[in-house]
């Protein structure tokens, strides 16, 4: 029987090294990135946003990006806590809860190479927490938020759950309306993510929309000025925003 060539074994081996050392330095450079995600974990999360303006809600931040919490006026904390995860692919995922008066939500984020990630927000959202957006009306109604989710990746942008809000009284200043209860249905077509607020009676009153091409389209339905009468009548209104 005929033997290899000593020059056919040399390349076999060398091409088998060549390998070996690819997988020893693709084993070497995960172990890397993973160490230096735990050592940005442990920064201060006051050092890591002291260039970054916060929104006036925001009143202390303490702990660091692995746990902590932010103090929120009114009462309201966010809490989380922090982990780096090499599957599927590498990614930050962020366990949250939302604490205040009325307010109990549950969730949990993720930031990575396949993108951003807010996945099962679930509880119930107080009437203190609408007064952390500056404007807004003074509402005594809890909503109740189921399974919501929203996603923004590479090639597409995505939703799904749902929220429900009672019957209830709204004012700001002299002002006051009276709403129905109210539904703010979420889902996704195609790539788009979509929210549809609808009135009982499945009467929808607005629609709004978020693309990966960086826009965000909302339409008001002739049906919303019966419900809030701050909307002019006729329509439908289209606005399209880019962000």
């Amino acid at each position: 029987m005929p033997l290899p060539a000593p020059s056919a074994l040399s390349g076999k081996w060398q091409v088998a090294a060549i390998w070996r050392w690819l997988g020893l330095l693709a084993l070497t450079s995960v172990i890397l990135l993973w160490l230096a995600c735990l050592l940005a974990l442990r920064v201060p999360v006051t050092f890591i946003t002291r260039n970054i303006a916060l929104p006036p809600a925001v009143e202390a931040l303490h702990g660091s990006a692995r746990a902590g919490r932010a103090v929120l006026q009114g009462g309201t904390v966010l809490l989380w806590e922090s982990g780096f995860h090499l599957l599927p692919l590498p990614h930050l995922r962020s366990d949250l809860t939302l604490e205040g008066p009325g307010t109990r939500l549950t969730g949990w984020a993720a930031a990575g190479l396949s993108g951003l990630q807010l996945n099962d927000i679930d509880g119930r959202a107080g009437p203190a927490l609408a007064q952390l957006v500056p404007g807004a009306w003074a509402c005594d109604m809890t909503a109740r938020v189921s399974r919501v989710a929203f996603s923004w990746g590479w090639r597409s942008a995505g939703s799904s759950g749902e929220i429900s809000l009672p019957a209830g009284t709204c004012t700001r200043g002299t002002r006051e309306t009276t709403l129905p209860p109210l539904t703010l249905a979420l889902g996704t077509q195609g790539r788009t993510a979509v929210a549809r607020l609808s009135a009982p009676e499945e009467v929808e009153l607005a629609q709004a929309t978020v693309s990966r091409d960086r826009q965000i389209g909302v339409t008001i339905k002739p049906a919303a000025a019966d419900v809030f009468p701050v909307l002019p009548r006729g329509g439908p209104i289209s606005v399209e925003i880019p962000f």
